[in-house]
């Protein structure tokens, strides 16, 4: 049985039980409900942007994506081009990332992308809130529907990965079906139409809400123009802005193997997909989802059909890993898709109880039940803040999961936490004493390039593009053995890479005894010590 599914009967017996008690209220005067809103709002910003303060202390952002975001906003501040990283031209299409270019400008600090992050998705609470408020005005429906997101783990998992411009999407889908609720139909497609500026991924949504739209009255045009929307930037990314503005090619393509050169290879390809599809992991994904919202998405069968699964869909038929199990940042369009389904899903379950009266004893229940789902899928399921990578629906959680707004339940976790941090401050006090100018070359693992961006020219290992080390001759090659994410066999597949360095009288080594491997061109005059 997959891992995830019995995760979810253990949270539908406790619902199960809970709903047996049937006596919770989750209805509050007005002035209480906004000031539990606002409560939980700040409180996910302040936990949230404190633990990301914390992983950027203990370098556990990345250069991949973290270190790509800050590298592309500080050239941009600083004249060195737009949509350009340390790799050269950035990878994706979001134009909407410029905006936040002037801060650097006003302070060069990497602390920014924790905040934005943080508050991006923290303060599309109450514009949630709002949108429910317009389906339900009476009854704690909407304070519930806004808990379920912000204690969803796909919300730790997006606020405490790194940074992505797509933290940003959920202000937009929300604010979009906000104008929707009031029926102002030009500011809700202008939103809705302009999501792809935060990336091009978006198009997706845009276009499967455009075929929900043409299933309502009086809303077809604006469907229509809502295909239309994704169907112009699908095309303004992949024909005019990679080939002619940024002048490089897409290569995301590889991400799906659904499409192949031949017809018959395609439909073999999509024979093999069906298969995985349908017995492997999508099951506990698509439950992963669901369950936390208390599989009120289902409620609503064309917003479920039209909308909720094309946005999951993309992700499942992708030859990715990442992409399939919902890893990393992938669940970003969920996370603002499947609040507003939801709500959608609730708004039919109403009218249907309306209708039959039996029904209207199971509200209560109903509410008890959903509490203790969205609860338990929180403290059991959230990713902490060492997490990097993971995912849930497949393997076991490891022994020490468990926490509450992230924060880890165990003590052995916290410990963990302080030896990374006292390993990070170590690490740092060693890079201090490389004499690093704008113009050094460094060649750096993943975790400690992040610290290198601000000082010098930086560029990934294993050196991508450049041929082998003894060919691109940089000052610096940087690793550090206590402080990798990835399989320990794949990195002590690297050193070796760099031995034919090892004899040679350019270069010279540090091995640190807490991990950190660096060498070093002796025309550089370092002679840092090991600690």
């Amino acid at each position: 049985m997959n891992y995830y599914v019995f995760l979810v009967i253990l949270f539908a017996a406790a619902g199960v039980a809970a709903a047996g008690a049937g006596r919770l209220r989750f209805s509050f005067p007005e002035k209480l409900e906004t000031r539990l809103l606002w409560l939980m709002t700040l409180l996910f910003f302040l936990v949230y942007a404190a633990l990301g303060c914390y992983k950027l202390e203990a370098m556990q952002m990345g250069n991949w994506d973290f270190g790509i975001y800050d590298s592309m906003l500080r050239n941009a501040a600083n004249g060195r081009g737009l949509m350009q990283d340390y790799r050269g031209a950035f990878d994706h299409f979001s134009p909407i990332s410029l905006l936040f270019a002037p801060l650097y400008r006003l302070y060069d600090t990497q602390m920014w992308l924790v905040l934005i992050q943080a508050a991006a998705l923290a303060f599309a609470a109450p514009l949630l809130h709002a949108t429910a408020k317009l389906r339900f005005r009476k009854g704690g429906f909407p304070l519930l529907l806004t808990a379920m997101y912000l204690f969803n783990p796909y919300y730790s998992r997006m606020v405490l990965f790194d940074f992505h411009a797509e933290s940003l999407f959920p202000l937009f889908f929300f604010g979009a079906f906000y104008f929707l609720g009031r029926k102002r139909m030009l500011p809700f497609f202008l939103l809705l139409a302009l999501s792809p500026l935060v990336k091009e991924d978006f198009v997706i949504p845009v276009g499967a809400t455009g075929l929900w739209l043409l299933t309502q009255r009086g809303r077809r045009l604006w469907g229509a123009g809502a295909i239309a929307a994704a169907l112009f930037w699908t095309f303004f990314v992949l024909k005019i802005y990679y080939p002619y503005i940024l002048n490089v090619n897409y290569f995301h393509y590889g991400r799906y193997e659904l499409f192949a050169p031949t017809f018959s290879q395609t439909l073999h390809n999509a024979g093999a997909m069906t298969g995985r599809l349908l017995y492997e992991s999508v099951p506990g994904v698509v439950l992963s989802v669901l369950v936390p919202f208390a599989l009120l998405p289902l409620g609503n069968w064309k917003m479920f059909v039209l909308l909720w699964l094309p946005v999951i869909g993309i992700q499942l038929v992708s030859a990715q890993p990442h992409q399939q199990l919902l890893m990393s940042h992938y669940s970003s369009a969920l996370l603002a898709v499947t609040p507003v389904v939801a709500l959608y899903g609730m708004r039919s379950l109403r009218a249907m109880s309306r209708k039959r009266r039996q029904l209207r004893r199971l509200k209560q229940p109903a509410l008890a039940a959903a509490v203790v789902l969205m609860l338990g899928c929180h403290v059991v399921c959230c990713d902490l803040p060492l997490s990097r990578y993971v995912q849930y629906t497949v393997d076991k959680l490891p022994p020490y999961q468990g926490g509450v707004l992230s924060l880890p339940l165990r003590p052995i976790y916290w410990e963990e936490m302080l030896n990374r941090l006292l390993h990070a401050d170590g690490a740092r006090a060693l890079f201090e004493q490389l004499p690093l100018t704008p113009e050094s070359t460094v060649v750096c693992q993943n975790e400690p390039g992040v610290w290198f961006l601000p000082k010098a020219r930086v560029f990934d290992f294993p050196v991508i593009g450049f041929g082998t080390p003894p060919v691109f001759r940089a000052d610096f090659f940087v690793l550090d053995r206590n402080n990798y994410s990835g399989r320990k066999e794949t990195f002590y597949e690297l050193p070796p890479v760099l031995n034919s360095l090892l004899p040679e009288e350019e270069y010279g080594v540090i091995d640190d005894p807490g991990g950190v491997l660096i060498f070093y061109r002796r025309a550089t005059g370092t002679q840092p010590a090991a600690r």
